[in-house]
């Protein structure tokens, strides 16, 4: 655990930065909380999913695998999923592909994943992808926090994210930013769920724990209900195929066979000891998920 005087003089430098206010305007203008939606929450149109999970689940990887035009497209992390509720939010984006052809919102590179295979981010808005669709199209749109529109959309199909914990906690760690310290990005949508966090501990590493199982014990109750279907970040290495046809099976279409490459992660820092013991002292979600704590 770092020292707090550190992270006071960290936070105190990063709040005086002119990228930091930048982005402070940003999320202060991500206004939706589910919480405050009106009930019951309009559902999107019968060939548009969400794709959801906690962060660093794989939740980017199933996105550039189900760009697939004319008869599928997604669209990653766009910054509107935050600020319109789910109906309008589709809505726009099938006026934007029927009046433009193209996709301006999102964050996956989709030239770089046509060309190379890779899944690479961009900036929101920055990415210009021609986005050639039939008529019955599906449209999905990926954001890890989704997953707090499972109570509240149940005609609505879903792809929730899964893996294994102690591999998401050590990438919380390693990935940086607020999931670092043991938050999602802080705006209206993960409010409650962050000063929750905030509240339990003043432990980094006890929060990182605490996010994944936050988010899987609310996510647990609705893996088996019909409008869900599952997707483990492990079978991608090693049924792949299957994956996808399963997938294709529960979205009601036949699916190609995907165009990222699929690269085992690289070898970064494993879980230090008190990570594991703090994974398996407080995930105790895993085993409802089907996994082992550590």
């Amino acid at each position: 655990m770092r020292p707090m005087a550190i992270e006071t003089l960290e936070r105190a430098a990063r709040a005086v930065s002119p990228r930091h206010r930048r982005w402070r305007r940003l999320l202060d203008g991500l206004r939706i909380d589910p919480d405050a939606l009106e009930r019951p929450v309009a559902s999107p149109s019968g060939h548009d999913f969400l794709i959801c999970g906690a962060p660093r689940s794989g939740t980017t990887l199933l996105a550039a695998m189900l760009w697939q035009p004319p008869a599928v497209v997604t669209v990653s992390e766009p910054w509107d999923g935050l600020r319109l509720p789910p109906k309008e939010l589709f809505a726009s984006f099938r006026r934007e592909i029927s009046d433009t052809g193209t996709l301006r919102r999102g964050r996956l590179d989709v030239s770089r994943l046509e060309h190379t295979g890779d899944v690479v981010w961009a900036r929101d808005g920055e990415i210009e992808a021609p986005a050639n669709v039939t008529t019955g199209y599906l449209l999905g749109v990926k954001w890890p926090a989704f997953w707090r529109y499972l109570p509240e959309l149940p005609e609505t199909k879903f792809l929730v994210c899964l893996r294994r914990p102690v591999d998401v906690i050590t990438s919380f760690r390693t990935h940086g930013g607020d999931l670092r310290l043991g938050f999602d990005y802080d705006c209206a949508f993960n409010r409650s769920m962050n000063a929750e966090l905030r509240a339990t501990s003043g432990d980094e590493a006890l929060r990182r724990v605490l996010l994944y199982e936050y988010i899987n014990a609310r996510v647990a109750p609705y893996l088996d209900r019909p409008n869900v279907y599952v997707v483990r970040y492990e079978r991608w290495f090693t049924e792949r195929s299957r994956m996808l046809e399963e997938i294709g099976d529960f979205l009601g279409l036949r699916l190609g066979p995907g165009l990222p490459i699929i690269r085992e992660p690289k070898g970064g820092a494993g879980a230090t000891p008190r990570e594991l013991a703090l994974i398996e002292r407080h995930c105790t979600v895993a085993r409802a998920l089907g996994y082992a704590a550590a």
